[in-house]
Parts: C-alpha cells; structure tokens; sequence
C-alpha cells in the first residue's frame, strides 16, 4: 500500500480459526470488503497464528487487493486482535471477525458515525443472523440486543465483533486476554468508568454466520461462563458482590436477571431483526432455553474450571 490509509480494518476469526468452515467463512468476509462503497485509503489487516496461516488456501489472499496478512503468536481472537492493533497504520480501527459479512456501505457508515460523534472511543454496529427461519431471527435478536438501541445512540455495552474504534484507546486499555471470545465487557467497564462515551449505529450492519442449536449451545456455554468470571474479577460490575457471597446459589438470581435483562431490550427490536408482534411467544420462550444454556457454564467457572472443548476461541 502506497497511501497512507485514512483506516485500518482488522480481520480476525474467533471461530474455528484455521478449519474448512472457517476459511469459507473468511473468503465470504473478504468478498464483502472487497465491495465496499468507500472510496478513501484503507489498510486491511488479516490476522492469524502461525499454524492456521502455514494452512491457509492459497487463492484466499488474492481475494482482496493490498490484504496484508500479520501473524500472531497466540490462538485467541482477543490476543490476535490485539496483534493487529499495535500493527495498523491509522489511528481509526475497524474490527470485524472473520464469521461476518459487511453490507456494501459498512466501511462509509461507521466513518460517517465517528465524524458524527468524535468525542465516541468506539461505535458498534448491528449484527443479525441471515434470518432463514422465525427461530434463527429471535436467536439473532437474543445474541445481539445487548448492544442494540434500535437507532443511533449511546451505549454502556459494546459489540467487539463488528465496531469502530480509536487505536490510542485499544492500546492503553487492550481486549482482554485469556478470557475467550466474549470478555467484551471488562473493556467497556473501563471506559464507561474513564467516562470515555460509546455509540451504536444500526448503518453499520453485518450478517453474522449462524451453524444452527450446536453453535448456539457453545456460545451460550462460554457467555454462562464468562458472566460468572467477569464478576470474579471486578467486584464492581453489577452482580459480582451475590456472585462472591452465594457461588452456586447465585446462579438462579443471575439467570433471571439476564431473562429480563434481554427481554426488555429485545422487545423493541422485534422489526429491526425480521420479526412481529405475533412472534413475542416464541421470542419469551427461547429466551428462557438460551439463558438455561449459559448454566453449564457458569458452574464450570464457579469450579474453577475452564469453559472446556468449544470452535469458539
């Protein structure tokens, strides 16, 4: 690259990095920013550990003009991110994992969202499943109304698979490491508490992969996992103090919690992501089932143990 690129957008698989699946996944993603409507200066930097590069299909590169490919020396999608970071040449990041395909104006939105809001340190976008089924859409708006406000606004959650960010602020405070994939939450405590403001904006959209109940069952395993050590680690966030004191017994408050949690953001969100009023039964229903899911991992973390054998990294 001869220009000095205006972004820098950082690819990163989180899902099994290195297999079959994951390359196609990878091929679809860089289709996508090779369509982008764009048309300033932008570096694309797709990041992986040594042994899934020794293994990457030869056409793959060439799919996307200038791609520079940055190898990491760990396996983790936050390590790898974090690579990438120190490595890119703009100090206006876009981070998208490798599962997700970008609309045509995904790159120009997310621009646009920062000239709007300079004082923002991040902006999230808005993910959906491809929305084959009823059921694939309420688990699409299940897995992202965390971070969707349905229209353009601040936020306290932040969606790390599909953002916008300034690089200063990824360098002092870095993803955090060792903790998986959904972790995503130690990093915005700490700039909630700088005060440094986050935004959404729903232009910023991406498609994200969906491979069905098994992929759904390993996602919910390491968030049930991930919102018990989160808690572990910083008393601070809201249920750390119950989750200290009660161990296991803290499970069934933690559980309801998050049911209405993601009920009453969900709720409003029913047309954005393909549904109706008349779908409200199914959206209660498989509320209750995904957030159940998230118990086996919270016991293994209440153990001490790992989140075990999961594709996501």
């Amino acid at each position: 690259m001869t220009c000095d690129p205006v972004l820098t957008v950082l690819v990163v698989s989180d899902y099994r990095g290195g297999e079959g699946k994951g390359w196609e996944d990878m091929r679809c993603c860089l289709a996508g920013l090779a369509d982008q409507d764009f048309d300033g200066c932008v570096e694309v930097l797709l990041v992986e550990n040594e042994s899934c590069l020794a293994a990457m299909p030869a056409d793959l590169p060439g799919l996307l003009p200038g791609l520079r490919l940055v190898r990491g020396k760990a396996d983790g999608s936050y390590e790898l991110k974090n690579t990438a970071i120190s490595q890119a040449r703009s100090e206006l990041l876009m981070v998208l994992d490798a599962d997700n395909v970008p609309d045509r104006s995904w790159i120009s939105a997310g621009v646009a969202a920062m000239g709007r809001h300079p004082e923002a340190v991040a902006i999230s976008g808005r993910t959906t499943y491809a929305g084959r089924t009823r059921v694939e859409c309420v688990l699409g708006l299940l897995s992202r109304s965390y971070t969707d406000i349905g229209r353009e606004g601040r936020i306290e959650l932040l969606a790390t698979n599909n953002m916008i960010a300034r690089r200063d602020a990824l360098l002092a405070t870095p993803l955090p490491e060792g903790m998986g994939p959904f972790a995503y939450r130690l990093l915005t405590e700490t700039w909630r508490r700088e005060g440094l403001p986050l935004f959404f904006c729903p232009e910023m959209r991406v498609v994200h992969d969906f491979e069905g109940w098994p992929m759904e069952r390993d996602v919910r395993r390491g968030v049930g996992w991930t919102e018990i050590r989160i808690r572990q680690l910083d008393t601070r966030i809201r249920g750390a103090l119950v989750v200290r004191r009660l161990g296991t017994l803290a499970i069934p408050p933690l559980v309801l919690y998050r049911v209405v949690d993601r009920l009453v953001r969900a709720l409003p969100l029913l047309r954005p992501f393909g549904l109706r009023r008349g779908d409200l039964p199914l959206v209660i229903i498989l509320t209750l089932v995904v957030h159940a899911l998230e118990i086996p991992g919270m016991v293994r973390a209440l153990r001490g143990l790992d989140v075990g054998p999961s594709a996501y990294r």
